[in-house]
């Protein structure tokens, strides 16, 4: 089989991320055949598991860069991509290979109808437990795809687990209450686990002591059981405090420390930090697509994937601290999206607004977008591509982009900024 080969078969595959109204499965219990039947390549793997709804994803990128300043041999999952399908599975920072792909494809194929019909995250999942068990890491970092409890991932058996911030998204699937979503986002929890949270509103909170008291595991909040504060953020990154000893990360926002800060105290508790001066560089060296990435400095054009309500309080707490001034925002969504409460939040900190599409089959029209901002009074442009609203924006900086990781990733490709780190 070859590369072109193994992903025109993985087209033929259901794929929750391009359907409008994503499935999400009662059980686990056929995955975990499909894999019995692979000789179950998910056991024996030794790591992190990572759940939440905001910042999930740059604390999986942390954590493995943690442990790879430590000398280990590091496997990361993470979802969705931005630039190639092969970034979701990395060692090391590189992305695997499209003959190991290809291959660990021809393996998978034959059992992919045998016990009901698999998904592509479910075999991108099966391909990383493969591939890392084949190539020996000393650690793997999962992040979740969506929720927890019922997610592909979550038949890994780990001894240390994370707990992002938790908000409303995906009520779809997940539940309309943020105490529904903390309880499927709180189904990683297994038995002797530690789990490490960001702080998280009071009735989550809850919930997390309560499902970690029954599974007879073990929690640790940040700012509660462990020492943390954040003391600045700019455009040169973000200081803080995590157990008494400051740090300076080179991801920009308050709420990048807090990822930082429970990567580095699970790594901490797992017993894998040897030399913390080694993790100092290698903070200051991170960087992660989409994640208020500056794009160009003159003018100042900055992409970030904000794409719920509470990544919007945090983008335009960022813009507030780091810019000091309001922006011309370009705006566009996936559907299912509060794009009504997003943009209540973002009018704050924008001068001006253009709508644009995004380069998914789930986009909102610009069209719609600007109903949708009229509805709650908040006025804009509709502009057909993202380089038009950007000839427009560039005449009246800073310049931010937002509304999803895919609008991001365009705008990345549009000035050839570096992609994921280690990229082949």
């Amino acid at each position: 089989m070859t590369y072109r080969e193994a992903i025109e078969f993985l087209e033929t595959l259901y794929d929750s991320e391009k359907d409008i109204k994503p499935r999400y499965p009662d059980s686990l219990d056929e995955y975990y055949a499909f894999l019995e039947l692979l000789g179950n390549p998910q056991e024996g793997l030794r790591g992190f598991h990572i759940a939440g709804t905001k910042g999930k994803g740059s604390t999986a990128y942390i954590l493995s860069e943690i442990l790879k300043s430590q000398g280990y041999r590091v496997g990361l999952f993470l979802s969705p991509h931005i630039f190639d399908i092969r970034e979701r599975i990395q060692i090391n920072g590189e992305w695997i290979g499209e003959a190991d792909f290809a291959r660990h494809m021809e393996k998978i194929k034959p059992y992919v109808r045998a016990r009901g019909w698999r998904s592509v995250f479910e075999i991108l999942t099966t391909m990383a437990f493969l591939h890392f068990k084949e190539k020996e890491v000393d650690f793997c970092v999962f992040e979740v795809g969506l929720g927890g409890r019922l997610d592909a991932t979550n038949v890994i058996r780990v001894e240390d687990g994370i707990i992002t911030s938790i908000s409303l998204d995906h009520t779809h699937v997940l539940g309309d209450t943020v105490e529904e979503i903390a309880r499927e986002k709180c189904g990683i929890i297994k038995e002797g686990m530690r789990i490490i949270s960001q702080p998280q509103r009071r009735s989550v909170e809850r919930i997390i002591r309560k499902m970690v008291r029954e599974k007879k595991a073990g929690v640790y909040f940040l700012g509660e059981e462990i020492p943390f504060e954040v003391v600045r953020a700019s455009l040169n990154g973000t200081e803080f405090y995590f157990a008494d000893r400051k740090y300076t990360v080179s991801l920009i926002g308050r709420h990048q420390a807090l990822n930082v800060g429970v990567a580095l105290a699970s790594a901490d508790m797992a017993g894998v930090v040897e030399d913390e001066e080694k993790i100092e560089e290698a903070l200051k060296n991170l960087s992660f697509p989409g994640r208020f990435q500056i794009l160009k400095d003159d003018p100042l054009i900055i992409a970030d994937g904000a794409h719920n309500v509470d990544s919007a309080r945090r983008l335009k707490e960022t813009v507030e601290e780091v810019l000091g001034e309001n922006v011309s925002l370009i705006y566009g969504s996936l559907r299912r999206k509060d794009v009504r409460g997003i943009l209540g939040v973002l009018k704050d900190i924008a001068k001006e607004i253009y709508f644009v599409p995004v380069n998914s089959p789930r986009s909102h029209t610009p069209e719609h977008l600007k109903e949708e901002a009229e509805v709650v009074r908040i006025s804009g442009e509709v502009c057909e591509t993202l380089e038009r609203a950007l000839s427009f924006a560039s005449r009246n900086p800073p310049v931010l982009i937002t509304g999803s990781l895919y609008l991001c990733a365009e705008a990345v490709k549009l000035f050839s900024a570096p992609p994921v780190p280690g990229r082949p």
